[in-house]
């Protein structure tokens, strides 16, 4: 299924990843898959998407490099990134580190 869109939801994701839909919403919850929500509703960029891919990728190359939270911390503040950005940050930053 080719995507398009920017923004899924979490059944589109669990189509998209060929999962259950549960599976997806306890990502979510877990902090692994960063989502948006709306109401009682999530929605998840699909760049999020790609990047729980890349992150959870068992190919040794294709792995995130590591950088400390305090290099981290001076990107965030040296690009004046706002709160709630950060926040977004630091929760896929705890769920890749989980992972």
């Amino acid at each position: 299924m080719p995507l398009t869109r920017d923004v899924l939801t979490p059944q589109e994701v669990a189509e998209y990843l060929q999962l259950a839909p549960e599976t997806i919403y306890r990502y979510i919850r877990q902090g692994k898959l960063v989502a948006s929500k709306l109401g009682r509703q999530y929605r998840v960029p699909k760049e999020n998407v790609d990047l729980f891919l890349l992150a959870t990728s068992t190919a040794g190359e294709a792995q995130l490099r590591t950088f400390s939270r305090t290099r981290i911390g001076e990107w965030l503040e040296e690009d004046q990134i706002d709160q709630e950005t950060s926040t977004i940050g630091e929760r896929l930053l705890d769920g890749l580190q989980k992972s």
